[in-house]
């Protein structure tokens, strides 16, 4: 007489499976993921700081700012414009929007600065007597975009920050 069923090694097995496809999905999900989000928003952004420098020495001022309030204020964000500075005074225009960049998902950019609402490149490259640091988070993974006065940038990563 033949059985129906499953012996116990069998679902043993599956299970074993099961909790190990969970742990690598939960690892992905958790790790992996914001990690790969991090780095990909900080080289977007480290190159958009790239593009302003060169670009100021041919189009004069431009400003590097918040999406959300085209310049007014630089909060917590996941977008960045690139905005040519034509009057000088820090309001732009649609006109006036170069390039945008929105961050991927779940990844916030905040700007820790000694001064400004947005920063503003020179026809040198260089910066109006601004530095500081971008903090990128995606959950509890970040990054560090630290700049210079002279325009310079550079990424580091930032095991100790606090993101929200």
């Amino acid at each position: 007489m033949e059985s129906k069923g499953f012996t116990l090694v069998e679902c043993l097995t599956t299970l074993l499976v099961v909790a190990i496809l969970a742990a690598a999905g939960h690892y992905l999900n958790a790790e992996l993921i914001p990690t790969q989000r991090v780095i990909a928003a900080s080289n977007g952004i480290l190159g958009l700081m790239h593009r302003a420098r060169a670009e100021a020495f041919t189009r004069g001022p431009l400003l590097l700012c918040d999406g959300h309030s085209h310049c007014e204020r630089f909060r917590t964000t996941d977008r960045l414009l690139l905005a040519s500075d034509r009057d000088d005074d820090g309001q732009i225009s649609e006109r006036d929007i170069l390039e945008r960049l929105r961050l991927p998902a779940g990844t916030t950019l905040e700007w820790r600065r000694f001064r400004g609402e947005a920063l503003r490149y020179g026809r040198r490259g260089n910066l109006y007597y601004q530095n500081g640091h971008f903090l990128i988070c995606n959950r509890r993974q970040a990054r560090r975009i630290v700049m210079t006065v002279m325009g310079t940038a550079r990424i580091e990563p930032d095991p100790g920050a606090r993101c929200p």
